[in-house]
């Protein structure tokens, strides 16, 4: 117990000379640019902290710095606090759980203190579920609007958009597909799953789905063709033809060669769990969405169907390789993704950046959109 005691004593009065150092030392050290406190210490004060001494410290000093251990060989062999920034931010419309705060904070390295602010938020996060009407109450936030449904985003309303289509607009815009927020944690498995599929007997059952939205006259009108050919196995609620309504999506897709990936609609850049779930099942994807998929999806393990058009012509594409086991398994050797983007931390590090780039500016330099902008109901958004 009196070791226990002393050995906390020892390290409390290490915290304490840390932030008289801080004191005395920032007035030298301080950069006002970067909010950075560099804190020199001499060697009687040089402890040899172990990580989670660090978190700590952090936590003792009321979580407004955060601490950085430097590599000793470094020329700025310096332990340095960062003052956060305050952040005050609000959600508004159904915005999915991941940006949330504890979401926000691990997203952005623990780089700011962010705070959810009701009534004066300097920072508004909005969906198309809380889209225009509910986002020009807030006129004098930062307005940062995520568009995860096939929707074109309105520039006009927002100064920062998050969303899938293909457009490039300096430094205001992030293309951020569906299906990389959806199973951005499973991508990693399907090379295996792809490598065990071809270690075993090639599949019997020719194609299923898996449907609840009966809101496309394509999709019903494909399934409609390609069933002259072989019947395709409907697990979902819509045209349900097995007798029962599937639970588990992947588990009931992993007995097929094909299954169908369809989304609702096509559109620009919008990709969701769909064809990743086929994947993830060792299909071969049968896909319309996104015309421009090519960009992160290897065209050799999927078959694309761009319209009603093209439907024959794919139909018998597909007759082919049911029917030609050699073709098949070439198709199963290739990898699914085109680079590592969407299956490493590169594409998830720039989206970091992106949000980084938002919070570091000053307010009043971060606004991006016209002030003097009138909707289609002359709202003045001043």
């Amino acid at each position: 117990m009196l070791y226990r005691a002393l050995k906390e004593i020892i390290f409390y009065s290490n915290i304490i000379l840390l932030m008289i150092n801080g004191l005395f030392l920032s007035i030298n050290f301080v950069n006002k640019n970067s909010n950075k406190i560099y804190l020199k210490f001499s060697d009687i004060y040089n402890f040899n902290f172990i990580k989670s001494s660090y978190k700590v410290i952090s936590d003792t000093l009321n979580k407004k710095y955060i601490l950085n251990d430097f590599d000793n060989t470094k020329m700025e062999n310096k332990t340095m606090f960062i003052k956060k920034k305050k952040i005050k931010l609000k959600n508004v419309g159904e915005v999915r759980e991941i940006y949330n705060f504890e979401w926000l904070n691990k997203k952005l390295d623990n780089e700011f203190d962010i705070q959810y602010e009701g009534e004066n938020p300097d920072y508004l996060i909005y969906n198309v579920f809380g889209d225009k009407d509910a986002s020009i109450s807030y006129k004098n936030c930062i307005r940062i609007a995520i568009y995860s449904e096939n929707t074109m985003p309105d520039i006009n309303y927002a100064d920062y958009t998050i969303a899938h289509q293909h457009i490039n607009y300096l430094d205001r815009y992030f293309k951020f597909p569906v299906f990389f927020f959806m199973n951005s944690n499973k991508i990693d498995k399907i090379e295996k799953i792809r490598k065990e599929v071809l270690k075993n007997p090639i599949r019997n059952k020719f194609c299923a789905a898996v449907i609840s939205n009966k809101n496309s006259n394509f999709r019903l009108n494909f399934i409609e063709k390609i069933s002259r050919y072989k019947k395709v196995d409907m697990g979902g609620k819509y045209k349900n033809n097995i007798g029962r309504e599937i639970k588990n999506k992947i588990r009931f897709l992993k007995d097929y060669k094909f299954s169908l990936a369809m989304e609702n609609s096509g559109g620009d850049g919008y990709v969701t769990e769909k064809i990743v779930d086929s994947f993830l099942a060792g299909n071969i994807p049968i896909y319309y969405g996104d015309f421009l998929i090519d960009e992160y999806i290897n065209p050799k393990t999927y078959i694309l169907i761009r319209g009603e058009m093209d439907i024959d012509e794919k139909i018998e594409y597909i007759k082919k390789i049911d029917n030609n086991d050699y073709l098949y398994r070439e198709i199963m050797k290739e990898k699914p993704f085109v680079n590592n983007k969407v299956m490493s931390s590169v594409y998830s590090d720039e989206y970091k950046n992106f949000l980084k780039n938002i919070f570091r500016q000053d307010k009043e330099k971060a606004f991006r959109r016209d002030k003097s902008f009138y909707d289609y109901q002359c709202r003045n958004d001043n």
